[in-house]
């Protein structure tokens, strides 16, 4: 069979023929399936047996452990896939992959030493709550974050962090879009207290409110919660409240919108012992932290509930045009871990792809021609996950999503896309599982 190449393309603009020479060799890196990856190395590893002096180093702070650990284990995967691919012939790349166990501090610790190690291009950190606890510390030294997963808007501001998916304002107007579409009418809030969830919920308030719905502040419990039981009966309370006095509908109208990280697998099995009457034939929403999560569908009990509630989990879409590109790599990426990978992994894929030509072309430079020949990079290439183009605040312009929810299929608890949007066509619901 004829090898893929790798799927980094020149987009429809005008170009210099410098770029246009960089995309060109971009292309000619071809796709293997290799198993081994001597160029990576995990939180107990200094860099593997295929180390050269003259190969790219570049870092990647993963939730490899803690509540987003799903992302990390699939970005790992994937971050690998690209480092075979690249690491052919020879050791060309090294990636030195750190578990961030989702904790912030842990995050900016494990950044503190890349810079000791002269690492100065680093793939994350995921959350929201880690790239604000790292920021000043990349600003101040120098170094350019590429995160797949931070969303906060008050992150959206120019600085050394680029972010590989849009803002909350974004995924708020599409899930607001979905819920509507729903006749969803009257939406509850709970949420996680950090950066990113609060800042989904109240990006999602502004744009149901245009739409012409009601968002009603329901429950925020801390970030490190894990008994939802007295959370869960405020939340009934409240739901109960507006059924019955200020909905002017049915219960259909009332949904919940639940910004959560992987604490659902707690949350829901609480909803189903102790929500009673109050939450009984309400829909929930989701948000793209627990899209596709492994654990949510290996809890039955959470599962069941998910089920149940229809919550749809928007996360940044792929497109059909671009199947080429993303397929042969979710689909090594689905083999190696049992399970489809999610668009974050695809996304870390693009940013790591990203990152290696930056170094190849601005090699030592400083900080301000890194910069530059990201931008430029980024705003003429379509990856895996679609036009690469970053907004004035280093943020993904594409703004396409895909939403995922749970269902039974052959005896098991899975994921399937139940939904998607884009900004000229709205929200659409697909098939059933």
């Amino acid at each position: 069979m004829t090898p893929n190449v790798l799927p980094l393309q020149k987009m429809e603009s005008p170009t210099t023929l410098s770029l246009k020479s960089r995309l060109l060799s971009l292309a000619s890196i071809v796709l293997i399936g290799a198993a081994v990856i001597s160029g990576c190395s995990d939180s107990d590893d200094d860099g593997g047996s295929g180390s050269s002096d003259d190969a790219v180093k570049i870092g990647a702070l993963l939730p490899m452990t803690g509540a987003l650990a799903s992302y990390g284990e699939t970005s790992k995967a994937a971050l690998e896939d690209l480092v075979a691919t690249i690491n052919k012939d020879s050791t060309k790349l090294e990636v030195d992959i750190k578990d961030t166990k989702s904790e912030p501090q842990t995050a900016l610790s494990l950044l503190e030493d890349m810079h000791d190690d002269d690492i100065s291009i680093v793939i994350g950190p995921y959350s929201s709550s880690e790239v604000t606890a790292v920021k000043q510390y990349a600003d101040q030294n120098g170094i350019i974050l590429l995160s797949p997963l931070s969303t906060a808007t008050s992150l959206a501001v120019a600085d050394n962090i680029f972010r590989f998916t849009p803002d909350d304002n974004a995924e708020g107007g599409a899930l607001a879009a979905l819920a509507y579409a729903d006749n969803i009418r009257t939406m509850v809030t709970f949420s996680r207290d950090d950066p990113g969830n609060l800042g989904l919920q109240s990006s999602f308030k502004s744009a149901f409110e245009r739409l012409g719905g009601r968002v009603v502040p329901g429950v925020t419990y801390p970030a490190n919660e894990s008994d939802f039981k007295d959370e869960v009966e405020r939340l009934a309370g409240i739901v109960v409240a507006e059924v019955i006095t200020n909905s002017g509908g049915p219960r259909g109208n009332v949904g919940v919108y639940l910004t959560a990280f992987n604490e659902v697998t707690s949350i829901f099995p609480t909803v189903a012992d102790k929500g009673g009457d109050g939450l009984n034939g309400v829909a929930w929403y989701g948000s793209d932290s627990v899209a596709l999560s492994k654990e949510l569908v290996a809890n039955a009990k959470a599962a069941q509930f998910a089920a149940g509630a229809g919550y749809p989990n928007p996360i940044l879409g792929l497109r059909d045009s671009d199947k080429a590109a993303w397929e042969p790599v979710s689909t090594r990426v689905a083999q190696k871990l049992n399970r489809t990978p999610d668009a974050f992994a695809l996304a870390a894929y693009d940013a790591l792809n990203i990152a290696y030509q930056v170094m190849n072309n601005a090699g030592e430079r400083d900080l301000a021609a890194k910069r530059v020949e990201l931008v430029n990079l980024t705003n003429d290439a379509t990856g895996l996950t679609g036009p690469l183009r970053l907004n004035d605040a280093g943020d993904r312009s594409f703004q396409i999503y895909d939403f995922w929810a749970v269902c039974s299929k052959n005896n098991a608890w899975t994921w399937y896309r139940s939904a998607t949007y884009d900004p000229a066509g709205g929200a659409r619901r697909l098939g059933a599982c």
